[in-house]
C-alpha cells in the first residue's frame, strides 16, 4: 500500500512541476524582448579602396531557448528593444480624402532602375537584377507606408507580391525614367565622363545612368511629397539594398524618426569626418565620401526645399565638368567652395556613428525597430 501511495505522490509532484514550467514559459514569452539586429563590426570595406563598396559578412542570429527568455547572440553594437505592438487598419478604413491615414508617420520611398548587370568596384563584384530582387525582400516586412518607383515590370510585380499583405499601405509607380530630371541629363553626363583622363570608378563614373539613378532619389522623394499619396509629415529615402545584411531576418519592422531629429534639416549618415576645405574638383575626381546616400529623411517641406537645392547643385557641378554619385554632390555642396557658389538655404543634420559597428548603416538601424503587427 505504501508503494501505491508513493507512486501517486510522485505523479502529483511531476504534474505540478510540468504545470509550473509551462506557466512560466507562457508568462516569459509574453515579455520576451526582440533584438533589433545591427550588422556586426566585422563588416569590412573591400580592398579596392572605393569607400562605398562593402564586403558584407553574414553573422547569423543565434537564438537559445531558456526558461527565462530567448537570448540573442549580440555584438557590442547590437541593441535589444522590447517588441512594440502596432495596430494596422484594415483595407478601406481610416481614409483622409484620397489619402490613407497611417499608424506610422514616416513614408518610405525607394526605387529600382534597371541598369542591367554592372561592375561594382575593381574587385570583380557585379550587381545584377537578381541582386536587387534578393535585397528587395526586406521590404515585405516594412510596416511603414511605402512608395516605389521603377522602370522594370518584373520588379513592379515582385514588389506587388512582397507587399500583398500591405496593399493599402503601398503605392508602386511604373514609369519611363526619362520623365525624371536626373535621367534627362544622361547625355551631358556621358560627355563629361568620356573625357580623356576622367577617373574611372565603377560604376559611378563609367555608366552615366548610374549617377543619374543616384540623383533620382531626391527627385522621387519630392514627387512623392507633391503627390500627397500618404498623409504623413515625414519622408525617408531608403536604398533597395540598405538592409541587405538582415535579408534573412523575416520580422516586421518600422522606421521611425531618430532621436534628436531636427525638422528644419535633412538627416543623413556621416561616414567619414573630413575637412570642408577640400575642393569639389578633388571630391568628384577622387571619389571622396563624407555622408552616405543610402538613407536620408526629413519633413516634407524641408525635403522639397532640399530637392531644389540639390537639383541646382547637380547642374552647377555638371557645368564645371564634374560627374559622380550623390555622395560626392552632397560633400561638394557643403564644402567651403561649394557653399560660396551655391549658398545652401537648408542644412544637413549629421548622425555620427557610435561604437565599432559599420558606419555606413548607423542611421538606418538607429531608426529601425522590430514590431508585432495586429490588424484592427
Amino acid at each position: 500500500m505504501r508503494k501505491v501511495w508513493g507512486v501517486l505522490l510522485a505523479l502529483v509532484v511531476s504534474v505540478a512541476g510540468i504545470y509550473f514550467v509551462l506557466s512560466r514559459s507562457v508568462l516569459d514569452y509574453q515579455v520576451t524582448e526582440s533584438p533589433t539586429w545591427i550588422p556586426p563590426a566585422s563588416v569590412q570595406k573591400m580592398k579596392s579602396g572605393i569607400k562605398d563598396i562593402l564586403n558584407f559578412t553574414q553573422n547569423a542570429l543565434l537564438i537559445i531557448p531558456s526558461v527565462d527568455k530567448f537570448i540573442p547572440n549580440l555584438t557590442q553594437d547590437n541593441l535589444v528593444k522590447k517588441k512594440s505592438v502596432v495596430e494596422i487598419p484594415q483595407k478601406n478604413e481610416s481614409k483622409v480624402g484620397n489619402n490613407v491615414k497611417n499608424t506610422r508617420n514616416v513614408t518610405i520611398v525607394t526605387a529600382y532602375w534597371n541598369l542591367g548587370t554592372f561592375q561594382k568596384g575593381v574587385g570583380g563584384l557585379k550587381f545584377s537584377i537578381n541582386t536587387y530582387f534578393k535585397w528587395a525582400s526586406t521590404f515585405k516586412y516594412l510596416v511603414n507606408p511605402l512608395v516605389v518607383y521603377t522602370d522594370c515590370k518584373e520588379f513592379k510585380e515582385l514588389m506587388e507580391t512582397l507587399r500583398s499583405d500591405r496593399l493599402n499601405n503601398t503605392m508602386i509607380y511604373l514609369l519611363n525614367r526619362t520623365e525624371l530630371w536626373p535621367f534627362q541629363l544622361v547625355t551631358q553626363m556621358k560627355s563629361v565622363l568620356d573625357q580623356p583622363g576622367y577617373p574611372k570608378y565603377y560604376p559611378n563614373t563609367v555608366i552615366p545612368e548610374y549617377p543619374a539613378a543616384q540623383h533620382s532619389k531626391y527627385a522621387v522623394v519630392a514627387e512623392t511629397i507633391r503627390k500627397g499619396v500618404f498623409a504623413n509629415p515625414y519622408f525617408a529615402w531608403v536604398d533597395i539594398g540598405y538592409f541587405r545584411d538582415v535579408v534573412e531576418r523575416k520580422v516586421d519592422f518600422t522606421l521611425d524618426i531618430p532621436p534628436g531629429f531636427d525638422p528644419g534639416k535633412i538627416s543623413v549618415n556621416r561616414v567619414e569626418g573630413l575637412s570642408m576645405n577640400i575642393d569639389p574638383f578633388t571630391i568628384f575626381r577622387k571619389n571622396i565620401v563624407w555622408v552616405g546616400g543610402g538613407i536620408f529623411l526629413g519633413k516634407g517641406e524641408a525635403l522639397l526645399q532640399f530637392e531644389q537645392l540639390y537639383h541646382r547643385a547637380v547642374k552647377y557641378f555638371l557645368d564645371q565638368q564634374l560627374v559622380n554619385s550623390d555622395q560626392q554632390v552632397l560633400y561638394s555642396m557643403y564644402s567651403k567652395k561649394g557653399r560660396e557658389a551655391l549658398k545652401p538655404n537648408i542644412e544637413l543634420q549629421l548622425y555620427i556613428p557610435k561604437g565599432s559597428g559599420n558606419p555606413w548603416f548607423y542611421l538606418g538601424y538607429l531608426c529601425r525597430k522590430e514590431v508585432s503587427v495586429r490588424n484592427s
